[in-house]
């Protein structure tokens, strides 16, 4: 690729040393190269555009998975287009739009943010799923511990049933009238 900057003076350089010259030799005619010397430089203007263009298209999308890396790590997964357009330096639209094609690709979901301030998007993230894991780990010992304690509370009633069984038959054994034998000193085993 031609260095636009050494196109640049070439161009400047042969547009002022034909003016000059024409200027000397034939002065009506200085325009034609001047002319040719705009020319030149607006056509290098508009190379040099397309390839800036170009450029900028590459570290715009740079820009935004930069900023995209930088929220999602941040706020483990949640991202409004507005911060990523400002922290990208790209327009909102520009964020939204790839924010959707991210969120289509990736399971992300789009929230709706009443409050203003952009859409919202959740991503999946580690952390986030850590977080879900220890929720249900810690609910679900809650559970069990629940559970126990109605398990032990049943064991608790059956105890205090089975010992009102006990004082009953005891109050029963102690009202009850006595069979006694009639035994003699010699006759301690009851054999005579």
């Amino acid at each position: 690729m031609i260095n636009l900057l050494n196109f640049y003076s070439a161009s400047l350089a042969v547009g002022g040393i034909s003016s000059v010259v024409v200027g000397v030799v034939n002065p009506q005619f200085v325009a034609a190269p001047l002319c040719f010397t705009g020319g030149a430089l607006a056509g290098a203007s508009v190379i040099e555009k397309k390839r800036y263009e170009q450029t900028k298209g590459i570290s715009t999308s740079g820009r935004v998975s930069g900023a995209f890396k930088v929220l999602y790590e941040t706020n483990r997964g949640l991202i409004t287009s507005t911060a990523l357009a400002l922290g990208a330096e790209v327009d909102v639209q520009v964020a939204e739009a790839y924010l959707d094609a991210l969120a289509k690709e990736t399971g992300g979901k789009r929230l709706d943010n009443p409050q203003g301030g952009g859409v919202v998007y959740n991503f999946p993230h580690a952390e986030n799923v850590l977080n879900e894991l220890s929720e249900n780990a810690q609910k679900w010992a809650q559970q069990e511990i629940t559970k126990a304690n109605q398990a032990a509370l049943t064991l608790s009633q059956q105890l205090e049933e089975a010992q009102q069984l006990i004082r009953v038959a005891q109050m029963a054994q102690v009202t009850a009238p006595r069979q006694t034998a009639k035994r003699t000193n010699d006759d301690l085993w009851g054999m005579e």
